[in-house]
């Protein structure tokens, strides 16, 4: 009789710790596979509040583990004092027997199968445990509350969000599975930056008022026809006297209904459409959504005093997610070209870190700026001319070129061999 309820009562272990396993293995997305409706509900409930479910399976768990123990205890010594043997070898060999007992078959290998078998166990584990949880009603609040109090006491918080996956979990689970060779590189990239979607604003992906092409909105289509073409755009912002004032925008295909011999004296307002204006706190996921919802593809971003900060289209939402997207207008151009050893031509608007990476220097970084004409600017505390000079640890910034006051190239020479003359 004793040895067919210690069976039962190890049984009873296994099931409480392949409960337990399977349960917290258990995830949201799971809930598609399982058809059956009070099952759904219970799993969504136990995904919501698992405290009180978690407190059942242990201290079931627990119990069973002492009866266990105890009802072990009975036997050993019931065959010692049948056998004469000496009561300290007993208690000794329960305490081995019955903790590799409740390992091997108790807490190692139910486990080991719930964690394979998280959303089959789940299934078959929640009504019963939640038939448990409703018996054990009052016992479970006591624990809890006991809990809560050492919990408070220590100031250590909990509460039922055991289960929330957050971003970091996300992007550690598509790095392990990157390595693990599941997922490629391209992919986990993509993933990421999905994940980032939704915290960026449009001011950190836009396209700057300095590098707009833009119209005057009274000038003749005779004099900007040619613009347009060689630009490629498909939509201009159109400005009346300075680009801080945009009142429209400029579908290129409505020149279409234009002859340009005939038209040459239309002004461009003539053409303009609505343009759509956002603050530059508005975060891409809801521009997206609203780019969607208003069949809009190019947004003006202005900031707190109404001036532009420059534009955002739906192809850089794109580009956020699958990366650059280039078209039949757009050439290649490298950001940064090596002219020799430790000497590279740079783009002014490549941000400080591709810099750093690429080149393995240490170029400050800073809130004050993002790209390498920004921190010259910065460096030099007035207008940029060309040849002028900014000298780092290990590194020579020297202005190549110029757009107006924009620095459009910049040459750095990495100070780790010796530089010759003509390279300063």
């Amino acid at each position: 009789m004793e040895i067919a309820l210690l069976i039962v009562l190890i049984g009873l272990s296994a099931f409480f710790s392949a409960s337990e396993t399977a349960l917290t293995s258990f995830r949201r997305v799971y809930i598609g596979e399982i058809k059956d409706k009070k099952k759904v509900k219970l799993l969504k409930e136990w995904l919501a509040k698992p405290n009180e479910y978690l407190t059942t399976i242990l201290l079931g768990n627990n119990i069973v583990n002492v009866g266990a123990t105890t009802i072990a205890t009975i036997i050993t010594f019931g065959v010692v004092q049948k056998l004469g043997l000496n009561r300290g070898i007993a208690g000794l060999l329960v305490t081995v027997v019955m903790t590799a007992l409740l390992l091997i078959f108790g807490e190692i290998t139910p486990k080991v199968i719930a964690k394979n078998y998280s959303i089959q166990i789940s299934k078959a584990v929640i009504v019963p445990i939640n038939t448990l949880k409703k018996l054990s009603k009052f016992i479970v609040v006591v624990f809890i509350s006991i809990s809560k109090f050492f919990s408070r006491l220590f100031n250590v918080p909990i509460n039922d969000d055991m289960f929330l996956i957050t971003e970091d979990s996300i992007k550690t689970y598509v790095v392990q599975g990157k390595e693990d060779g599941a997922i490629e590189e391209e992919e986990q990239e993509m993933i990421h930056s999905i994940i980032d979607f939704t915290d960026t604003s449009a001011k950190e992906i836009l396209t700057p008022r300095t590098s707009i092409f833009a119209l005057e909105g009274n000038k003749c289509l005779d004099e900007v026809w040619d613009s347009i073409i060689d630009q490629g755009f498909s939509r201009i912002p159109i400005y009346e006297e300075q680009i801080d004032n945009v009142v429209g925008i400029l579908y290129s295909k409505d020149l279409l209904k234009f002859d340009r011999t005939r038209d040459k004296d239309v002004k461009v307002s003539e053409l303009k459409r609505d343009a759509y204006f956002i603050p530059g706190t508005k975060t891409l996921i809801e521009l997206l959504e609203e780019f969607r919802e208003k069949q809009n593809h190019m947004a003006i971003v202005i900031d707190e005093y109404g001036g532009t900060l420059g534009l955002v289209t739906i192809e850089d939402l794109l580009e956020e997610i699958v990366g650059e997207i280039r078209d039949e207008y757009d050439f290649e151009e490298e950001n940064i070209n090596q002219i020799k050893d430790e000497v590279f031509d740079i783009k002014g608007d490549t941000e400080i870190e591709t810099v750093n990476k690429e080149l393995d220097i240490n170029i400050p970084i800073s809130d004050e700026y993002d790209t390498i004409a920004g921190y010259v600017h910065y460096e030099l505390g007035k207008v940029a001319e060309v040849n002028d000079k900014v000298n780092g640890e290990d590194y020579v910034i020297r202005v190549l070129h110029l757009d107006s006051h924009r620095i459009d190239k910049v040459r750095i020479i990495k100070l780790v061999t010796e530089i010759n003359e003509e390279d300063n």
